[in-house]
């Protein structure tokens, strides 16, 4: 199990990642590798606040991740065998500068306009080093999902084998929300270990990337009413006026019972399948001091 994790890079994909895998559960330490400063225009599609600027990337990321782990914050740029690393169960590298890798890192992960590579390759020869940018059309959102499918990846059964055979995987930014590498899915073995290891049925679950950390940190607290929203039947008559019939209109998701966000997606799923698969929009809300997920129809309107 994968609880400590360096990554080289700390800009538009490598800030996001670091976010993503700073949720997950496993995760006890994150080695923040940068020697560069926050600019304005990093602000436009990345992680970083307009108030970071000017601060060095691996202090302004450390405020931003979970309080519950371990950050190392190493203010250097990374030579490889020039440079000795803590030791740690996983090397990533987001950076911009595509350069030789000799054996030191164990996952490289970027964006070639709008496919998301995730390459294992533990040895790679390049004549000349030089820097990568990201399309002007990916927006901070789409860099973000990218990041979050990558965190989830980093989670799953998937990477050892992908770090065994050395493998490079790819997704489209564009079907990421509805398709998964056919190949990664006979590995699955029915199991939904990804966010988006998507059939059809889980793109009926509208919202629930932003979703899942909110959900996973009520998981802790508490058992957690799920609602599915039901015409004339509103969340605060049922909490204010119908304390009995409440108790027939929701479903349970015991405290504690959700690791990740494949447990997330599978609780959801059992429970929107009894409604005929429509579609929901996931919500995390609070009536009254009672926390709970909502699920309302998705009907198309604004």
């Amino acid at each position: 199990m994968i609880k400590k994790v360096t990554v080289l890079g700390l800009g538009t994909l490598g800030g996001f990642l670091c976010k993503h895998i700073s949720e997950l559960e496993n995760i006890r330490e994150i080695i923040l590798v940068d020697n560069d400063v926050v600019e304005r225009h990093n602000v436009v599609n990345s992680i970083y606040r307009y108030k970071d600027v000017g601060e060095l990337k691996v202090n302004a990321l450390a405020d931003l991740l979970e309080d519950d782990i371990s950050v190392t914050k190493i203010n250097q740029k990374f030579i490889e065998r020039k440079m000795n690393l803590p030791k740690s169960d996983l090397v990533i590298d987001c950076r911009d500068i595509v350069c030789e890798r000799l054996g030191s890192i164990d996952l490289r992960i970027y964006l070639s306009q709008r496919i998301l590579i995730l390459d294992c390759r533990k040895i790679v020869r390049n004549i000349h080093e030089y820097a990568g940018r990201y399309a002007i059309n990916l927006t901070s959102n789409e860099i973000s999902k990218a990041a979050f499918f990558a965190a989830q990846i980093i989670n799953s059964d998937q990477l050892e084998p992908m770090r065994k055979n050395e493998l490079i995987h790819r997704v489209n930014l564009d079907i990421l929300g509805s398709v998964v590498n056919k190949e990664m899915q006979k590995t699955l073995n029915d199991k939904v270990d990804l966010i988006y290891d998507l059939t059809d049925s889980t793109n009926r679950l509208h919202s629930i990337a932003e979703n899942i950390k909110p959900i996973l940190v009520l998981s802790k607290k508490q058992d957690i009413p799920v609602f599915i929203g039901q015409k004339n039947i509103t969340i605060e008559r049922i909490f204010r006026t119908m304390p009995e019939e409440s108790r027939t209109k929701y479903e349970i998701i015991p405290k504690n019972s959700l690791k990740g966000g494949a447990d997330v997606i599978s609780s959801l799923l059992t429970i929107v399948k009894k409604e005929g698969f429509k579609n929901f929009i996931v919500s995390v809300r609070s009536e009254n001091g009672n926390s709970f997920i909502e699920l309302l129809e998705e009907t198309g309107a604004a």
